[in-house]
């Protein structure tokens, strides 16, 4: 497919997911346009939702995606990859594949951990991992178990885990990254 009929049906795709998720939430058209301007943008009245739906308005930016799928409350790449409801789609001109595939490739799900978008992810990942520890802990010790071998057990975990977000937060420094706080863990001290 030439790029301006794969710019073309990308937009027509878009079009279709907002009004299938706009009518499955019961929302009219009117009351998406009135979410769209409470999120601050104004170019998508009702007439300009309806136009898009329609298919007489041939292309919706960026920031109308952001904007749509903030105000349907869905992962804006659902709008341009329609999981579960397409088998396959264009994701680029002339490269296809299943929806869910395409929304990994554009979220970077399963790229290498070397690259930014991989240590940011680690780092989170890390951090959720430590506090659903410390999490057990705090509820054996509600429960008089502060000492039992399972609370001793998730207390080492955790502390493997601090040691390798220690790790990940050094390369984040290491590559002039912007480091994440720190969200109350004490990762920093050395």
């Amino acid at each position: 497919m030439e790029q301006q009929d794969w710019a073309s049906g990308l937009s027509r795709s878009i079009a279709a997911e907002v009004r299938r998720h706009r009518r499955a939430k019961g929302m009219s058209a009117q009351a998406l346009a009135d979410r769209c301007a409470e999120l601050g943008i104004t170019s998508l009245p009702r007439s300009v939702i309806a136009n898009l739906e329609n298919g007489r308005r041939g292309n919706v930016t960026f920031a109308e995606v952001l904007v749509l799928a903030a105000a349907l409350d869905v992962p804006p790449a659902v709008l341009a990859f329609p999981v579960g409801y397409a088998e396959k789609v264009e994701y680029l001109p002339g490269q296809d594949g299943p929806p869910l595939d395409a929304l990994d490739w554009f979220e970077g799900a399963g790229r290498d951990d070397d690259d930014a978008l991989g240590l940011l992810r680690q780092h989170r990942d890390l951090e959720q991992r430590i506090r659903g520890h410390y999490r057990r802990i705090w509820d054996w010790a509600k429960h008089g178990e502060p000492d039992g071998v399972e609370a001793q057990a998730a207390r080492e975990v955790a502390e493997e885990l601090t040691a390798q977000l220690r790790e990940v937060r050094a390369e984040i420094r290491a590559r002039g990254l912007v480091l994440p706080p720190s969200a109350g863990l004490d990762v920093d001290a050395e």
